[in-house]
């Protein structure tokens, strides 16, 4: 199709260039219009105005504005003009969140992003409240200005980034420099994973995900190497291949490594990359089934992840590997009955193909377990829709068989405003993913439930004694109701947690 010759640099939304030029300052001094929180009194209604960081005197005559024009909060920010200074008024969220304050001050900077669409400013202050981490604020604005323009006719693309903003002033905020550019790194990160996540899935197949890691390993100095399915098939990994059969689309093996500072440690980031989850053989229902193009959301958080850590050099050695692939249905796919053999070795009973990520990632792990010798390997899935009805779109599973893995990972990420809830690898049920014809079998008999940590008993029969996390992030990918993330496509969720278990690692 046509489509899959544009260059994926060409469909990025406008926001990562402006994010690449914006100025960020953190003088003490506004410029341009002024974005203010505001506190609604509850049994009141009344309106307080939360600036410290602006003039007592600007602060009174702000509030006498707001009261005059009767605003409550209820209908979304306000735009007042005080002394000739355009003021965007928004409530700050009280609500007490998981991963608060993070995801509180990101919830802030999205809903004033939905004003800044409608007006032009060459320069932007955040003023700040209290407690606030205007970074995270600013992180909130840059995925609020987010839109996925690209795949539209050109005469009805729409260019934004004209009307926004070429200076921010974080207004006497404490940050220093470096910090400043990590934050700025992580917002064009988070830019590159939504895109790959709402991307299509005929133009992001395996291929063009491959392409992309290739382009994004060689801006950054990054080595990256691609297996295809001739090296898959000389390695061994009928796993991963026996998803792929039923498409026409080739599968690959995608190895991005990040030089860090002690190159004598590493650490891997494995994501599963389905970038279209028909179900195979077992045909997934028709309804819903568009959204099976996030299927790849653990994979594009490791491209993001790969991206981010190459901008700001993180610790350790840290390799990011995806596993990219379609499940699809046609007379080669593979059949519920069939037998794989694995690359450890391990046969496995395919009862499932719709429980096809764990196939993909059961290759994936072993190989890297074995050729980098991870310290640390973390994978992250959109696995399981069973942990949507454990967790819901709040937070993502977390399973390890080494406790202090998982406890590291929930603190790490927790730092990074992405809540993690451990879910236990009970023994009792390493047997249930046993086969009575192979050595294992993909899910579990209909009268197991618990299928989320079926999901992760399985993986775990290939990481060895590497230490390993899982993360199951199907109920916060993509359209989560959480605070602080966009209410429909592609969240990005899980890229903060895995660059938080990179950065922290030598700590």
């Amino acid at each position: 199709h046509a489509l899959s010759k544009e260059n994926w640099r060409d469909l990025l939304p406008g926001v990562f260039g402006w994010l690449e030029k914006v100025q960020l300052t953190t003088d003490s001094t506004p410029a341009g219009t002024v974005v203010v929180a505001a506190e609604i009194k509850d049994k009141t209604n009344d309106v307080l105005i939360d600036a410290p960081n602006l003039e007592a005197q600007f602060r009174s005559k702000l509030s006498d504005a707001v009261a005059k024009a009767g605003w409550s909060g209820k209908s979304g920010p306000l735009t007042v003009v005080v002394d000739n200074t355009v003021c965007v008024v928004a409530v700050a969220d009280k609500v007490d969140v998981c991963g608060a304050p993070k995801r509180r001050d990101r919830k802030f900077g999205l809903d004033v992003a939905r004003v800044l669409r409608d007006c032009t400013a060459d320069a932007l202050t955040l003023a700040g409240f209290k407690d606030a981490n205007l970074a995270e604020v600013f992180d909130g604005l840059a995925m609020g200005l987010y839109d996925l323009d690209g795949f539209k006719d050109h005469a009805n693309r729409k260019d934004a980034v004209a009307d926004f903003p070429k200076k921010i002033v974080l207004l006497g905020a404490k940050h220093g420099k470096d910090e400043l550019e990590g934050y700025r790194a992580m917002a064009r990160a988070v830019v590159v994973t939504r895109f790959v996540q709402d991307a299509p899935p005929n133009y992001l197949n395996p291929l063009m995900f491959a392409e992309i890691s290739t382009d994004i390993s060689k801006e950054l100095g990054h080595k990256c190497t691609i297996l295809g399915k001739e090296e898959l098939e000389k390695l061994g990994m009928h796993s991963m291949l026996s998803v792929a059969d039923g498409g026409k689309t080739e599968p690959r093996l995608i190895f991005m490594e990040v030089a860090g500072e002690d190159t004598s440690k590493t650490v891997a980031l494995v994501g599963k990359g389905l970038t279209f989850d028909a179900g195979g053989t077992s045909l997934k229902p028709s309804a819903g089934m568009d959204e099976m193009k996030y299927d790849m959301s653990g994979g594009a958080a490791v491209l993001g992840a790969a991206y981010f850590l190459g901008k700001v050099k993180p610790p350790t050695n840290v390799v990011c590997v995806i596993g990219a692939s379609e499940n699809m249905a046609d007379g080669n796919a593979t059949k519920p009955g069939d037998i794989v053999k694995s690359y450890s070795g391990k046969t496995i009973e395919i009862l499932n193909t719709d429980a096809e990520g764990r196939l993909v990632l059961a290759d994936a792990l072993a190989y890297t377990a074995e050729k980098y010798k991870p310290e640390l390997m973390v994978d992250a899935a959109t696995l399981t829709g069973a942990v949507l009805h454990g967790l819901g779109t709040v937070g993502a599973a977390v399973m390890s068989f080494d406790q202090d893995t998982a406890s590291y990972l929930i603190k790490a990420s927790e730092a990074f405003g992405e809540p993690l809830w451990q879910l236990p690898l009970w023994n009792e049920l390493k047997k249930e993913v046993k086969s009575e014809v192979a050595d294992l079998r993909n899910i579990a008999k209909p009268n197991v439930k618990a299928g989320t940590i079926i999901g992760g008993v399985f993986l775990a029969e290939f990481v060895g004694d590497t230490k390993w996390a899982h993360l199951d992030i199907a109920g916060t990918a993509w359209s989560s109701l959480a605070h602080g993330y966009p209410a429909s496509g592609g969240t990005a969720f899980g890229l903060r947690a895995m660059a938080a278990a990179c950065m922290n690692f030598n700590k």
